[in-house]
């Protein structure tokens, strides 16, 4: 059986090389931006709350990387690998306190080794943006509906990861509605999200 510490050890080493990886795809990458990924760039030289068509957040980020690192294309794309490496990370906790560290480790790697991640990790899109906070939002709902002492930061946690999901894109919306219909149809999600937390 698979303990908790080895399947921790066995994601960590396997998100980390992925991310040297990744990192390092960009820096050689070639490529200039595609059209979506300048637009960002546009946008982000200007802070808004909102823009022709989507929700400020990438365009904040790009603002606060390309303020650090200039404006090249590997400075715009490099958070692209670091919000999916948070992402796997959470669903690695959600699997973990789901099921098992088996099935922990199994999401975090089938997340982080899908085409679609790989290819999401080497530009920046709304959907790279979205996902972390999705994905740790899923996290702490689960561990505020299961864990008797979840804390307020927990409550708090949940409240950020699901306002700065909608920051970054309005699918965000789909969390919001599965969640509703989660507490209708669980009573642990229902009390939960009545409580004082909640």
């Amino acid at each position: 059986e698979l303990t908790e510490r080895t399947a921790g050890r066995i994601v960590l080493a396997a998100l980390l090389a992925l991310l040297v990886l990744r990192v390092g795809a960009i820096f050689l990458s070639g490529t200039e931006l595609y059209a979506d990924e300048a637009q960002y760039w546009r946008w982000s030289r200007h802070f808004e709350w909102g823009y022709y068509s989507k929700p400020p957040m990438i365009a904040w980020l790009i603002g606060i990387v390309t303020a650090v690192f200039g404006n090249a294309e590997w400075a715009i794309r490099i958070p692209a690998p670091f919000l999916h490496t948070i992402a796997a990370a959470a669903l690695f906790g959600l699997g973990r306190d789901m099921y098992s560290a088996r099935v922990g480790l199994l999401a975090a790697l089938g997340y982080a080794l899908m085409p679609g991640i790989i290819l999401s990790s080497a530009v920046l899109s709304t959907d790279g943006v979205l996902l972390p906070f999705w994905s740790m939002g899923l996290f702490l709902l689960w561990r505020l509906r299961s864990s008797a002492d979840a804390g307020w930061m927990t409550a708090i946690g949940l409240g950020v990861c699901m306002g700065a999901g909608f920051l970054s894109k309005y699918a965000m919306l789909y969390f919001f509605i599965g969640l509703g219909i989660t507490a209708v149809l669980d009573p642990q999600t229902r009390r939960a999200l009545i409580s004082a937390k909640g």
